[in-house]
């Protein structure tokens, strides 16, 4: 263990580190900083005593630790949100369409989120196959996490089906169920694509009833028309999912090229760049 040295200050014993202390006219100093490091004399049980004060170092070295303290924190709530760790790249930086009102709309429900929370206000994007709809969602949760590191996990509909169906013995249902109920804000991606069946109707609307009782935001992406949502024709049980979504739900109308074209090309030319520039021909 270190050895500290002792010098008494305004008559009270002060320990403190040479390797990392001077002294100077009576006082401590942190070697690297040179600001003070003794603070004034504090009776402790009738006993005064010099407690060390932080420095700029420490103060640097606080601050450091809490963003990476922070950085890992984030790290976890993506891992936990994300199927796949593309989607990480999903973000609102990255967006490469011109800035549109979904955009816009998505943007300010991240900015507003303590407002959509408390009013429980959550979004339903629809639009054609590749307009950028799971784009726009993925891109809420990741500034979501890393805003305000708060839990959000995106799913699809089909996958949570199949979850459910599993007969793994190990794998409890209820519990799969109250995670998705209980995350702060859920994405259900591909509504509509969910197995009909009475089982697969009755999970769903049980999430989303769920978190409507719950006051939870949900955001939804589905290749459906908001007219057919609106005007559910299909079972009661659809009828009573499309119900609350309307309740629960700002519709957003994505429109564009087929976005995963538009990012795949992207790709191609800046690793064809690469590839051209490194002096291979093609």
């Amino acid at each position: 263990m270190k050895e500290l040295e002792k010098i008494m200050i305004e008559d009270v014993e002060y320990s403190y580190d040479p390797e990392k202390e001077y002294i100077k006219e009576g006082h401590a100093y942190c070697k690297v900083c040179h600001e003070r490091k003794d603070g004034k004399p504090i009776q402790m049980l009738n006993k005064p005593m010099i407690f060390k004060m932080p420095c700029r170092c420490d103060r640097d070295r606080e601050v450091k630790e809490k963003e990476r303290e922070k950085q890992m924190e984030i790290e976890r709530l993506k891992r936990n949100c994300f199927n796949s760790i593309i989607q990480w790249a999903y973000t609102f930086e990255n967006y490469q369409a011109k800035e549109n009102q979904s955009l816009i709309i998505a943007k300010n429900f991240v900015k507003d989120y303590e407002e959509m929370k408390k009013e429980n206000i959550g979004l339903l994007f629809y639009g054609s196959v590749g307009s950028g709809k799971t784009y726009l969602a993925c891109s809420i949760a990741n500034a979501l996490t890393e805003q305000y590191q708060i839990s959000v996990k995106i799913r699809n509909f089909a996958q949570i089906i199949n979850e459910l169906q599993k007969s793994s013995f190990d794998f409890d249902k209820n519990a799969y169920i109250e995670s998705l109920v209980n995350t702060s804000v859920l994405i259900l991606d591909d509504l509509g694509i969910e197995r009909d069946t009475s089982y697969a109707k009755e999970q769903v609307y049980n999430i989303v009833n769920n978190r409507y009782l719950k006051q939870k935001p949900t955001i939804f992406t589905t290749n459906l028309s908001y007219d057919t949502i609106l005007n559910c024709t299909e079972s009661v049980e659809y009828q009573r999912i499309y119900s609350r979504i309307i309740e629960m739900c700002i519709p957003v109308m994505v429109v564009g090229e087929d976005f995963r074209k538009v990012i795949q090309k992207d790709k191609l030319n800046r690793n064809k760049d690469r590839l051209l520039n490194g002096g291979v021909r093609i």
